[in-house]
C-alpha cells in the first residue's frame, strides 16, 4: 500500500514538473512562432506577388509569339514569297503582295493594344540574307534589324534585348517559312510601356519595392520606391537586408529580380532566473522518479518477459493464418493465369493458341477414324466503322452478343474461338458432306441478320466465312487456317455477308499478288518503271497544249502489268509514295525541257493515299518545281472522287495552298464514282475530265450523249475548263467542239506515247 502510495505520488511530481516545464516552454515557443510565422507570412506574400508578374509577363510573350506565328503563316506573307518564287518583278504582283502585307503590319501596330498601349512599335521583315524587305519605320535602321540565324531554329523564334539609338529595345524575332524552308525573319519591337505596365501592376508609392528585368544582354529598370533612384541593384548599401526574389519567366532570357522591405523585427524577452527557478524545482521530481523506477524495475522486467512470450504467441498465430491464405490465394491466381492463358478476355471464348490446339486433336482424330474436319473462319463486315464511330464499347458489345449467337448455334462437340479482333474461329467435326458445310455456313449468316442492340440503338452487321475441309485442303491445323482465311478474304472481295469455299485458284491469286509485291519493289528499286505521256488537244485549234503523264511497267516475269493492278497493290503496301514522288519528279523534270519547244502543261495523277500525309506532300510538290524549274502554273494535279468522298480538313486546305501557287486542280474521271455539286463548290478545282465511258457509246446511246451534254452544261455554269477522254473518232471531237468542250485526249490524236515519241508530236504537230 505504502509502495503504490510513493508510487502515485512520484507520478504527481512528475506530472506537475512537466506541466511547468511545458507552460513555460509554450510562453516562449509561442512568442517566437508568432514572430516567425509573420516572416513567414510576409514571404509568401511576396513570392506570389512575383510569381504572379512572371506567369503574367510569361503570358504575355506567349500570346506575342502566337500572334506573329499567325502572322508569319498568314496568307499574304505566303503570297509574297510565293511571287518571289516564281520569279516576279515588284512592277508584276511582287510591288503590290509587298505593299498589303506592310499595310497588314501597320494596321497590326495601330489596333493591338493593352490598357491603352500599343503592344508593338515596329515591325521589320528581314530576308534570310539579311536585307531588309519590309519595314513599318520608313527611318531604316539597319542595327534594328540585325538578326543572326544562330540560335533562333531551334524554337522558330527568340526574344531579344538590342541596345540602339540610346535605348533599350524588347524585341521578338519570328522564323518566317515557306515550303518547308526558312525564308525570312520577322522582327516585332516590343512596347516597354506594356510590360512595365504588367509587372506593377500592384505597385504604389509607399510598396517599398524595387524590380529589374535583366537578361544576357542587358539590363531593363522597370520600379523602385524603395530607394527612390535608379542606382544598381547591387548597391549593399541600399539593399543589404531586404528580401530578393531572383525568378525566370519561362520561355524567355528574363529574369525578374526584385526587393521588398521586410517587416520589423522585435527581440523576445525571456527572464533567465525564471527559468533557473523552474529548473531547481524540477530536481526533486527527477528523484523521485528515479526512485520510483528503481522498486518497480523488478516488476517491469518480469512483466516485459511474460508480454513477450506471448506477444510471439500471437505473431505466430497470425503468420500461420497468413500462410494458410496465401496458398490458398496461389491457388486460385494459378487457376485464374491457367484460365486467361488459353481463353479470351472479353468473350470467354478459347484464344487463338487454345483453339488452334484443339483443331490440332480434332485433325488427329479425323486422321484415326477417315472423317472429314469442317474449319470456318468468321469476319465480321465492316467492325472498324462501329469503333471508329460510336467508340470501343460498342464494339466490345457486339462481340460479346456475336459470341452468344454463336455458342448458341453450335453443338457441344464444335470447338469455337475467337482468333483476335472481330475474327472466329469454329471446327465442326465429323463433317457428313459439302451440302452440310452449306447449310451450316447459310445458319451462321442467319445469326447476323437480326439487328445489335446498344444504348437503345440498333446496329445492323453481317459476317463473311471462308471454309477449308480436311483432308483435301490441307493436313495439318496452318495450312487449314490459311486456307480458310483465304477463302475468306475471296468472300470478302465478292461483296461480303457471303460463305466461299477454298480452292487452288485462290492460292494462285494470293501467289501471283505476293510475286507482283516483290517483283515492284525491285522494279522501283531498279528504275524500270517508265512514264508514258498522251498529249491533251486544245479542240478549237487541235494544237497540243499539255500532256497527261501515264506510269508503265513491263516486267521479265509478267510482262506487261495493268496500273489498275499494280497501282492498286502499291496503295495498299504503302509503295504508292514512292511511286508518286518518281512519277511528279519525272514528269516535272520532262516537261520543264518542253517548255522551250512550247508552253503545255503536265497532268499528273494523284493517288488518295498520298493525300494523307498533307504536309509531306505539299514539301515534295513545291522541293520538285524548285529543282526542275517548272513554272506553277503549268502543273496539272489531278484528283478523284473517292479522295473528295473521304475527305478531311487538311485535304481542303492543301489544295487551297496548291491553287494559291498558281498551280491548275482537276476532278478526273468525273461521273464514275459519287458525283456531287457540293465537291465542285467546295473544292477549288479549274478542270473537269469526263471519263471515257461516257464517249463510247455516246453516238448511239441518248442517255450517254445526254449525260456529257449535262455534265458540259453544269462546268461551263461553274466557270470550270472540261476536258474529254477517249476521243476516238471525228465524231466524238465535232460534237464536243459544238458542246464548246474545250480540251480532249484519246486515240484519235495519240496514245500514250514514250517521252521521245511525244517530243516529235510536240515538234511536228498533232498528225491525224
Amino acid at each position: 500500500m505504502k509502495l503504490k502510495q510513493k508510487i502515485s505520488s512520484s507520478r504527481l511530481i512528475i506530472i506537475a514538473a512537466v506541466l511547468l516545464v511545458a507552460y513555460l516552454v509554450s510562453i516562449l515557443a509561442v512568442t517566437n512562432l508568432g514572430q516567425t510565422r509573420l516572416k513567414e507570412s510576409q514571404q509568401r506574400e511576396l513570392n506570389l506577388k512575383v510569381q504572379n508578374y512572371t506567369s503574367t509577363l510569361e503570358y504575355f510573350f506567349n500570346v506575342t509569339n502566337d500572334e506573329l506565328t499567325n502572322i508569319a503563316g498568314d496568307k499574304l506573307m505566303l503570297t509574297y514569297f510565293a511571287n518571289l518564287a516564281s520569279g516576279m518583278s515588284m512592277k508584276y504582283g511582287l510591288g503590290a503582295s509587298l505593299f498589303k502585307l506592310n499595310r497588314k503590319l501597320n494596321n497590326l501596330i495601330d489596333n493591338t493594344e493593352i490598357n491603352q498601349h500599343s503592344v508593338y512599335k515596329r515591325f521589320a521583315l528581314v530576308g534570310y540574307n539579311g536585307a531588309i524587305i519590309a519595314d513599318t519605320d520608313k527611318n531604316v535602321d539597319p542595327m534594328f534589324a540585325m538578326v543572326k540565324p544562330q540560335g533562333i531554329h531551334e524554337k522558330g523564334y527568340i526574344i531579344r534585348t538590342l541596345q540602339y539609338a540610346g535605348d533599350t529595345h524588347i524585341q521578338l524575332v519570328k522564323l518566317v517559312y515557306y515550303a518547308g524552308k526558312p525564308v525570312a525573319f520577322l522582327v516585332a519591337d516590343l512596347n516597354k510601356q506594356v510590360i512595365v505596365a504588367q509587372l506593377t501592376a500592384q505597385e504604389h508609392e509607399y510598396s517599398q519595392s524595387r524590380m529589374d528585368l535583366t537578361s544576357a544582354d542587358g539590363d531593363i529598370f522597370i520600379w523602385d520606391s524603395l530607394t527612390n533612384n535608379k542606382q544598381s541593384a547591387n548597391d549593399e548599401s541600399a539593399l543589404v537586408n531586404k528580401i530578393y526574389f531572383e525568378t525566370p519567366i519561362e520561355n524567355t532570357p528574363f529574369k525578374l529580380r526584385s526587393w521588398f522591405e521586410p517587416v520589423n523585427e522585435k527581440d523576445i524577452f525571456t527572464s533567465g532566473w525564471f527559468i533557473a527557478g523552474l529548473s531547481f524545482l524540477a530536481v526533486p521530481v527527477f528523484f523521485g522518479l528515479f526512485y520510483t523506477f528503481i522498486i518497480n524495475n523488478a516488476n517491469i522486467i518480469l512483466r516485459t518477459k511474460f508480454e513477450e512470450s506471448h506477444k510471439q504467441r500471437r505473431m505466430l498465430s497470425v503468420q500461420n493464418q497468413l500462410l494458410t491464405e496465401e496458398v490458398e490465394k496461389r491457388k486460385i491466381s494459378e487457376q485464374k493465369l491457367a484460365h486467361q492463358a488459353a481463353h479470351d478476355a472479353l468473350t470467354g471464348l478459347p484464344n487463338r493458341t487454345y483453339g488452334n490446339g484443339r483443331l490440332e486433336e480434332e485433325l488427329a482424330k479425323a486422321k484415326a477414324t477417315n472423317s472429314n474436319v469442317l474449319v470456318m473462319f468468321i469476319d465480321l463486315d465492316n467492325f472498324k466503322q462501329i469503333n471508329d464511330t460510336l467508340g470501343h464499347l460498342a464494339g466490345d458489345q457486339i462481340l460479346m452478343q456475336s459470341t452468344e449467337r454463336l455458342l448458341g448455334s453450335v453443338r457441344n462437340s464444335d470447338v469455337l474461338a475467337r482468333l483476335g479482333g472481330d475474327e472466329f474461329l469454329l471446327v465442326i467435326p465429323e463433317l457428313k458432306s459439302v451440302a452440310s458445310a452449306q447449310f451450316l455456313a447459310k445458319r451462321v449468316l442467319s445469326l447476323f441478320e437480326k439487328p445489335f442492340v446498344w444504348d437503345n440503338q440498333e446496329l445492323f452487321i453481317s459476317g463473311s466465312i471462308g471454309m477449308s475441309i480436311y483432308p483435301q485442303d490441307g493436313d495439318n491445323a496452318q495450312q487449314m487456317l490459311a486456307s480458310a482465311d483465304t477463302a475468306m478474304y475471296r468472300s470478302k472481295q465478292d461483296g461480303r455477308n457471303a460463305f466461299s469455299f477454298y480452292n487452288t485458284a485462290m492460292s494462285a491469286d494470293l501467289q501471283r499478288t505476293l510475286d507482283l509485291d516483290g517483283r515492284l519493289r525491285q522494279a522501283i528499286a531498279n528504275n524500270e518503271l517508265e512514264l508514258y505521256y498522251q498529249p491533251i488537244i486544245d479542240l478549237a485549234s487541235n494544237k497540243i497544249v499539255g500532256a497527261e503523264a501515264l506510269m508503265r511497267w513491263h516486267d521479265e516475269r509478267f510482262g506487261f502489268v495493268s496500273p489498275d493492278e499494280f497501282i492498286l497493290l502499291a496503295e495498299k503496301n504503302g509503295l504508292i509514295h514512292k511511286l508518286g514522288e518518281f512519277a511528279i519528279t519525272q514528269a516535272c523534270t520532262q516537261a520543264a525541257k518542253w517548255q522551250e519547244i512550247a508552253p503545255l502543261h503536265i497532268a499528273i495523277n494523284f493517288s488518295s493515299v498520298q493525300f494523307r500525309y498533307c504536309d509531306q506532300l505539299f514539301k515534295q510538290i513545291c522541293d520538285v518545281l524548285i529543282e526542275s524549274g517548272l513554272p506553277a502554273n503549268k502543273l496539272d494535279v489531278e484528283v478523284t472522287e473517292n479522295l473528295l468522298l473521304n475527305h478531311n480538313e487538311d485535304v481542303v486546305i492543301l489544295l487551297n495552298k496548291l491553287q494559291d501557287m498558281g498551280i491548275q486542280l482537276s476532278i478526273d474521271d468525273f461521273g464514275t464514282g459519287y458525283s456531287a455539286l457540293s465537291y465542285l463548290q467546295k473544292f477549288p478545282f479549274d478542270r473537269l475530265k469526263i471519263d471515257r465511258a461516257f464517249l463510247q457509246n455516246m453516238q448511239t446511246n441518248d442517255s450517254d450523249r445526254a449525260l456529257v451534254n449535262a455534265i458540259v452544261s453544269m462546268a461551263k455554269a461553274l466557270n470550270l475548263k472540261v476536258v474529254a477522254e477517249g476521243i476516238e473518232d471525228q465524231w466524238h471531237a465535232d460534237y464536243l467542239i459544238a458542246m464548246n468542250c474545250e480540251y480532249g485526249q484519246g486515240y484519235l490524236y495519240s496514245k500514250p506515247v514514250p517521252a521521245e515519241e511525244f517530243e516529235l508530236l510536240l515538234l511536228q504537230g498533232t498528225e491525224r
